[in-house]
């Protein structure tokens, strides 16, 4: 009997795979015979399907052909690593078996047969570890060629956002079960993902670790942040948070929140849109609802990446309001833990109009307590109190209040850290004029003197840069007389909400301080070119290339290729 024999269905005539009838090793040794398998390889075949209990649904007709084609050294190792894993913790067998013959393809000619065979081939902890682990925890163990993830029951419900860790330099020979071991000292742990170089064969010596309670991601980032894990290998350690939230830019001025939202649900292939946010004129007229960008949020990681891909371009191409847009991932920005902002006195006051002044305000303000300044830039501004508690009755009454007929947002201002402001003070990070090799986009601010001309994007008057993140348009680099300044920069002037004023014409600036996530850093050179996304000389984050978020969770700038694994997880 054939395997395959043809079946008439209507008009076609398809092919139907015949079931064989025999053992697993007869069946084995009949698909090794057609796909001219080496009779050394296909006995170490017949002996690790023995050894491990396979079956060709694990190992299926596909993988055997691809194993066939290697030299035999190289097929005996890669059988022989195999065997050594067990294929522990893995789902989609034939899959991962396909994906890890290719990266092992790679390696060799990256580096040689000889070297290639030197390091594992599906690297992780032993088996007989793992084994014992999962018995004293209840735990699962899911393996792909890009990250190995340990989670905790299905019936423990995943816990919200903000309960992840940022692990770095975790040393390459260490795995999940060690970073188990010493992160369970706080609390109980939903999921471990390292995440693994698929080419290489080894860690990528970071990972992302959920606690079921927020206070422990806080109280583990304290205390492991510099730990050494093993004597001479310090940590790096962060509270982090998955990136679902897109910048979105070359989006019509003229479209509310509501048309874009409307617009983008549209597109069945941008799946769990569940929020959009613009930034609007508060001296707005019809065709000025927006400032020419917006941030989209999605309900998890996943759907983001996947509508980024999409809206950039590649098989499935999406263009809402048939526009090329810019799109990039939103850059999150660090938030001053609670201890810090106990201590604010400072309100940070957005969408002003124009006409509002500092004396206004101090006027409106100055009921709820002894203000020591006030300071407007463009469209928002900062209220300082003497005491927090004129700060907190002023937040209360004030917020969501009209002045001048413009609903008023009010919070309290978030300072940012001094490193990070000290990094930021000077507008060297503009490098050329807009339309040049530096600059902003043209699609966020007014041209002079009209349309520009193509490829030029206009710029800020007299051409002037838009000033760093941390620079005072109004004082410079230079601390004032009174000396609040310190170093040349003010704590709260890192623009809470980075797309407010900081330039003429309303330019986002890159990485402000703000909870809504700032402008991709580097967001500038050429207009987008055909098929989406920034390209050329126009600058991206490290790992922005790659279908993953880049440096989304905080730690040092590695690559994530989270996405590039279908992380269901997300």
């Amino acid at each position: 009997m054939t395997d395959v024999e043809m079946a008439d269905n209507g008009n076609t005539t398809e092919e139907v795979k015949v079931p064989f009838e025999g053992t697993t090793q007869e069946h084995l040794t009949k698909v090794c015979t057609e796909k001219k398998v080496n009779s050394d390889v296909a006995k170490a075949l017949s002996e690790l399907f023995e050894a491990l209990n396979l079956t060709l649904e694990d190992f299926d007709e596909r993988v055997i052909e691809a194993l066939a084609n290697f030299p035999v050294e190289h097929g005996k190792f890669i059988i022989s690593e195999i065997k050594k894993s067990e294929l522990f913790g893995v789902q989609n067998r034939p899959q991962f078996l396909m994906s890890v013959m290719r990266n092992f393809k790679d390696k060799v000619r990256q580096v040689g047969g000889s070297e290639a065979t030197k390091t594992s081939l599906i690297p992780g902890p032993s088996v007989e570890s793992l084994k014992k682990l999962i018995a004293d925890t209840g735990y699962s163990l899911e393996v792909t060629v890009g990250q190995r993830k340990f989670h905790a029951p299905a019936d423990v419900a995943a816990p919200t956002h903000g309960h992840e860790t940022f692990i770095g330099q975790i040393p390459k020979e260490l795995f999940e079960d060690k970073v188990f071991e010493k992160f369970q000292e706080i609390g109980k742990i939903y999921d471990i993902r390292l995440m693994l170089d698929p080419i290489m064969g080894r860690s990528r010596g970071y990972a992302f670790l959920v606690y079921l309670q927020k206070e422990h991601a806080h109280e583990a980032a304290k205390k492991f942040d510099g730990h050494d894990i093993i004597p001479g290998k310090p940590l790096k350690v962060n509270v982090s948070v998955a990136n679902r939230r897109l910048f979105v830019g070359n989006i019509p001025k003229s479209k509310s929140k509501e048309d874009i939202l409307e617009e983008l649900k549209k597109h069945p292939e941008l799946e769990n849109v569940t929020d959009v946010i613009i930034y609007s004129f508060p001296d707005a007229t019809e065709n000025k609802k927006n400032r020419g960008f917006c941030f989209v949020d999605f309900a998890d990681h996943k759907s983001a990446s996947d509508a980024r891909r999409k809206l950039s371009g590649g098989k499935v191409r999406v263009r809402p309001f048939n526009s090329d847009l810019v799109v990039d991932w939103a850059e999150q920005q660090a938030e001053p833990d609670e201890q810090t902002m106990s201590q604010v006195k400072v309100l940070y006051v957005k969408n002003l109009k124009e006409a509002v002044t500092d004396e206004r305000l101090n006027e409106l303000f100055k009921e709820y307590g002894k203000i020591e300044r006030v300071k407007k830039i463009k469209d928002y501004a900062f209220i300082h109190y003497e005491e927090r508690e004129s700060a907190i009755k002023a937040l209360e009454a004030m917020n969501g209040t009209k002045i001048d007929d413009v609903e008023v947002d009010i919070s309290l201002a978030k300072p940012q850290g001094d490193n990070k402001m000290k990094k930021k003070t000077f507008p060297n990070k503009f490098p050329g004029p807009p339309g040049k090799k530096g600059g902003i986009p043209g699609a966020f601010g007014p041209k002079r003197g009209g349309a520009s001309a193509r490829g030029s994007y206009g710029g800020p008057p007299y051409g002037s840069f838009p000033p760093a993140p941390g620079y005072d348009p109004y004082y410079g680099a230079a601390a004032p007389a009174q000396g609040y300044y310190q170093g040349g920069y003010d704590p709260y002037y890192q623009a809470q909400d980075p797309y407010y004023g900081a330039a003429a014409g309303g330019y986002p600036p890159s990485g402000y301080g703000t909870a809504y996530g700032g402008m991709p850093a580097g967001f500038k050179g050429r207009p987008p070119m055909r098929g989406g996304g920034m390209k050329g000389r126009g600058g991206k984050r490290p790992g922005g290339s790659f279908d993953g978020p880049a440096v989304k969770r905080g730690g040092r700038a590695l690559e994530d290729f989270s996405s590039d694994v279908a992380p269901s997880h997300f």
